[in-house]
C-alpha cells in the first residue's frame, strides 16, 4: 500500500483524537504513522500491516496509561446523580422502617425508596447514609 494511504488514516485518527480526549485514536494514528514509515521505506504490505499492529500495541500498553495518568491527573472524581444524595437531608413522605418496604423519602425534590434501623414517621427529617441500587438508608437527623 503507498505510504500516504497510511498517513491520510493517521491524520484523521489525530483529528479524530482531538474530539475524544481518550487517547485511543492517537494510539491508532501512530500504528498508522508507523506503517506508513514502512511503506515508505519499501516494505511489503504484510510488513506494514505488522508494524501498525505493533506499534500500535506498544502506543495502546506503553504510551496511553501515561498519557490518561499525567492529563487526568487534577481531574475531580466525579459524582452521579444518586451519588450526590448521600449526606442530603430527606423528608420522609410515608413511614420508613427496618420492616416496611414500600417507604419513600423526598430528597432535593426528588422522591426515592427508602429504608431505616428505625422505624420513622411520615415527615420526619433524616439524613441519607447510603444508597443501594435504588434504595436509601436514613438515619434520623
Amino acid at each position: 500500500m503507498n505510504y500516504y494511504v497510511w498517513l491520510i488514516l493517521a491524520v484523521g485518527c489525530f483529528v479524530g483524537e482531538l474530539f475524544t480526549m481518550e487517547f485511543s485514536l492517537a494510539c491508532l494514528g501512530l500504528g498508522l504513522a508507523g506503517a506508513a514509515l514502512a511503506a515508505w521505506l519499501g516494505a511489503g504490505l504484510w510488513l506494514q500491516a505488522g508494524v501498525f499492529a505493533g506499534v500500535a500495541a506498544a502506543a495502546w500498553l506503553g504510551i496511553r496509561p501515561l498519557a490518561k495518568r499525567h492529563f487526568y491527573r487534577n481531574a475531580p472524581r466525579v459524582k452521579t446523580p444518586a451519588e450526590e444524595v448521600i449526606g442530603k437531608t430527606a423528608v420522609t413522605e410515608t413511614e420508613v422502617g427496618p420492616l416496611l418496604n414500600n417507604g419513600r423519602v423526598k430528597v432535593a425534590g426528588e422522591s426515592w425508596k427508602a429504608t431505616a434501623l428505625q422505624t420513622l414517621s411520615a415527615g420526619t427529617e433524616c439524613v441519607v447514609e447510603k444508597l443501594d441500587g435504588v434504595t436509601l438508608t436514613v438515619r434520623p437527623k
